[in-house]
């Protein structure tokens, strides 16, 4: 299965997951530059993402992920934690443009 992370510069980068696995892993795995503060625990908001497709398939948003999306800059109506969202074969195809 596939997530394409969209990079600052515009570029992207086509990376294999697992079902388990989360955005943040997936992009630590393949030096991806996400910054993660609380080591995926949901709390810092620096490993904020926005997700590009298939928001319908993506987990709902939890209080914790909500309250530090609060603090992340930039924030739009897709945007979602990194290491919040499990991947699972439904999310196939994700594309995440990097904050």
């Amino acid at each position: 299965m596939k997530i394409t992370f969209i990079l600052k510069d515009g570029s992207e980068k086509n990376c294999d997951f697992m079902d388990g696995d989360t955005i943040l892993k997936i992009a630590e795995k393949n030096e991806i530059p996400i910054k993660s503060f609380c080591e995926g625990f949901g709390v810092c908001g620096a490993c904020h993402v926005i997700v590009e497709n298939l928001h319908d398939k993506l987990p709902p948003i939890s209080d914790k992920e909500n309250d530090a999306l609060d603090r992340a800059s930039g924030v739009t109506m897709h945007s979602r934690l990194a290491c919040q969202i499990v991947l699972t074969k439904k999310l196939d195809g994700l594309r995440v443009r990097l904050t």
